[in-house]
């Protein structure tokens, strides 16, 4: 009998562990109090946006009590952001809108804050702009490899290669600037990581060039999934999630000056050094069956 390979391969290696073990929990609990009201995903979507635009302006404040409050609120935040898509998944109601929203907001939110403490700092602005650049890469990189490994491991084929696919045929039916910006950030993503940046108006003769799909067998997934697994553990610890929640760790406790610089050291060294390993493992990686990138 084959066994579904959801059922034998794990991928919670590859989630963050702030939202893991303690952003997920508390947002299931919520899901379960809410999933048979009115409330959809996105409007706990808006929310989020709508707490995050308030704890940026609590932030640019300045003041130790300011804050305090805007860390909770950006707490708030990181829990709403588990919510939306657990609630998506409960109420069967997942759109391509709604994925195209919660990371649209995600970045709006991040802006804003970190515009939010520029300005309560007064000072300090190179620093807060490495800060801001830092997080910005790793989250890029994290979706890329999260989205990848997990399809390669679920579904036997590269994710973000069909993801891009299926953006252009959405930006082909419909002529939307926010799937152009969207297929521009998964192109970045793939120029990140393998090098290629393949123009809109060129990616239909591209597309027909690379339009099989590289379907990895039970056993080379398996393969995969187990020589792959240290680098997810690596990768998760790369998300945009990790960096707020020490943020707001650090403004609880008014720890946010004096350890603003040690932290955005430690994101930068972390990064290169994920980078550095994901490197290392690539070519070991892609002679497993017929991968083509990681």
């Amino acid at each position: 009998m084959n066994v579904s390979i959801d059922q034998v391969l794990p991928v919670n290696e590859i989630i963050e562990p702030v939202n893991r073990y303690l952003h997920n929990p508390i947002a299931a609990t919520i899901v379960q109090v809410i999933k048979n009201t009115w409330v959809t995903p996105n409007q706990v979507t808006y929310i989020s946006i709508f707490v995050g635009l308030v704890s940026a302006y609590i932030f640019s404040i300045g003041t130790v009590q300011a804050f305090f409050f805007a860390g909770i609120l950006l707490e708030v935040v990181l829990i709403l952001d588990c919510v939306d898509g657990q609630l998506a998944r409960a109420k069967e109601c997942s759109s391509d809108w709604g994925r195209l929203l919660d990371g649209i907001a995600g970045y709006i939110i991040y802006l804003a804050v970190l515009t939010g403490v520029v300005v309560g700092f007064n000072q300090e602005y190179v620093t807060l702009a490495i800060f801001g650049l830092v997080t910005i890469f790793r989250g890029i990189a994290y979706d890329y490899c999260k989205l990848t490994m997990i399809t390669m491991i679920e579904k036997g084929y590269d994710g973000s290669i069909k993801e891009i696919s299926d953006t252009h045929s959405k930006i082909s039916r419909n002529n939307s600037t926010l799937w152009k910006v969207y297929f521009y950030y998964l192109q970045l993503q793939r120029f990140i990581f393998c090098g290629r940046f393949i123009r809109l108006d060129k990616f239909s003769d591209y597309g027909k060039e690379n339009s099989k799909d590289y379907l990895l067998s039970s056993t080379e997934r398996k393969d995969y999934q187990k020589k792959i697994g240290p680098l997810m553990v690596a990768w998760s610890w790369n998300g945009v999630d990790f960096p707020l929640f020490l943020l707001v760790l650090m403004s609880l406790f008014g720890m946010v000056e004096s350890c603003l610089f040690p932290l955005v050291c430690f994101l930068a060294f972390q990064f290169t050094l994920t980078m550095v390993y994901h490197r290392t493992q690539t070519q070991r990686l892609l002679n497993v069956g017929k991968v083509k990138s990681i």
